[in-house]
């Protein structure tokens, strides 16, 4: 779809402005300063053979980021769609000097691919797509095929989680999430083991079982492994996968709770950056353990009151079954350490109090300094917002049980992002490194805007998939 090209054969010349440019003539036209606004789309139609322009907003310079691009992208080819043009040029020549050109260029081809995503899976009525050609204009005395490859790459990986998070549970359970990792990655160097049944029972994975003993459909642990350089140290990634959250016997009161088969967000997002890492040909070591179950009341559910004991002697009060993905995470966490993880990243949505508190932008995320750096200075060029949240030893207390080492839940109605933190802290040996995103509010969005199109959004993939090819740099 991407070429090198000023794409003379174009219906539409595609220019990315700032706010800054759009007060200035451009060639033969007047913009007026909004054109250049983020999220503005105009269009100068043509006269008969003349081709369209269509100027798209990146806002401020001095506010720049990757992700406007993206968001441009995005924007861009909604609009081309309908108009149902089959080869665009785009200029980038706006961006020259203020961004780093090949970030730009994988950003743009990023944002076009997901900006043009749908699910539309089971509508009568499918999407057409138009556009068969994007013609780049850029200095063709560089190569830039990495940076369009990188950009391809990132977008398959975001849209499969994507994909995943936007399934109906009765398509998504525990063993067909299962199923569609190794067929995902099955031929190729990714290695897929799942634990089920007795298996869980024999790995004492006791918040797993626990959780799913309601449901028909068992839970799964799935071990997903990716290793191209043994010396490096072993890098885990966790991901919640919750593939439809009642809220088992504690059940929800909401009116409409379809958006919980997007609990296991985490999972997806895991999922998707190893197939981004996978593609991007990095010399890693790298496991993905995705802990997956339906939480479902029943007779055989789960109750408030049960305690489980976890095999690294950490004995819990459940609370509440509705804080059951740090019960499963808890089984994740000990696995990693088993395998040998030095350093581990769990990605969940875990609490509602993490969006009261910092909203639907930003990510929690708590752990240890090293790693919480790391990935808060990545956000900042992925786009996909964290921001730290203390944790707070003062808290630990909450978590107090009268006959268990520990409650699933807080004693006390505040700093609920922190004590479900400090929860899984329990479960991480000393000997890792730790952080915890909690990206409950970022699961999904209601409406289609830039690059993200309404339902999953697949946040998180991109982040932990760049996380680890900066960790592979360092090994």
């Amino acid at each position: 779809m991407f070429q090198i090209s000023k794409g003379e054969a174009a219906q539409v010349v595609i220019y990315p402005v700032f706010h800054e440019a759009a007060e200035a003539p451009f060639q033969s036209i007047q913009l007026l300063g909004h054109m250049g606004e983020r999220g503005a789309v105009t269009w100068f139609y043509g006269r008969q053979s003349e081709r369209h322009l269509l100027f798209v907003g990146l806002g401020s310079r001095e506010k720049f980021e990757l992700e406007h691009v993206r968001e441009a992208a995005g924007n861009a080819v909604r609009a081309v769609e309908q108009h149902k043009l089959p080869i665009v040029a785009v200029s980038l020549e706006d961006c020259e000097g203020i961004a780093n050109m090949e970030q730009a260029v994988t950003a743009w081809v990023e944002g076009w691919l997901l900006g043009a995503y749908v699910f539309d899976k089971f509508k009568a009525e499918k999407t057409v797509r138009h556009v068969q050609t994007v013609c780049l204009d850029l200095n063709q005395q560089y190569s830039w095929k990495d940076a369009i490859s990188q950009g391809e790459v990132r977008a398959a990986g975001i849209k499969f989680a994507r994909d995943l998070g936007n399934e109906p549970a009765n398509h998504l359970r525990p063993r067909t999430l299962a199923d569609r990792v190794m067929e995902r990655f099955a031929g190729s160097d990714v290695q897929v083991k799942c634990y089920e049944g007795e298996q869980l029972a024999a790995q004492q994975m006791c918040g797993l079982v626990g959780v799913g003993q309601g449901s028909a459909n068992p839970p799964v642990m799935i071990e997903i492994r990716y290793c191209t350089d043994p010396s490096k140290e072993l890098i885990a990634l966790v991901g919640k996968g919750i593939t439809f959250d009642t809220g088992g016997i504690s059940l929800k009161r909401d009116n409409d709770i379809s958006d919980m088969r997007i609990d296991m967000g985490g999972a997806a997002a895991v999922i998707g950056a190893v197939d981004i890492i996978r593609n991007s040909g990095v010399k890693v070591n790298l496991v993905a353990i995705i802990a997956a179950a339906e939480n479902v009341p029943d007779g055989n559910a789960l109750l408030p009151g049960d305690v489980l004991q976890f095999p690294n002697g950490v004995s819990v009060q459940v609370g509440n079954t509705d804080s059951e993905g740090r019960l499963v995470l808890a089984d994740a966490l000990i696995h990693a350490h088993k395998l040998g993880a030095k350093e581990v990243i769990d990605m969940a949505t875990l609490t509602y109090s993490c969006a009261s508190a910092l909203g639907s932008k930003f990510a929690g995320i708590l752990g240890h300094e090293h790693t919480v750096s790391t990935i808060r200075n990545l956000s900042k060029v992925t786009g996909e917002k964290v921001w730290e949240l203390p944790l707070a030893d003062e808290y630990e207390g909450y978590l107090k049980s009268d006959y268990a080492d520990i409650c699933n839940i807080s004693r006390v109605g505040e700093a609920g992002a922190i004590t479900a933190a400090l929860f899984l802290r329990k479960f991480v040996h000393p000997s890792m490194k730790w952080a915890h995103i909690d990206m409950s509010a970022l699961k999904e969005v209601s409406a289609t805007n830039g690059y993200a199109a309404a339902g999953a959004t697949g946040y998180g993939a991109r982040t932990l998939a760049e996380f680890v090819v900066e960790r592979s740099k360092s090994a």
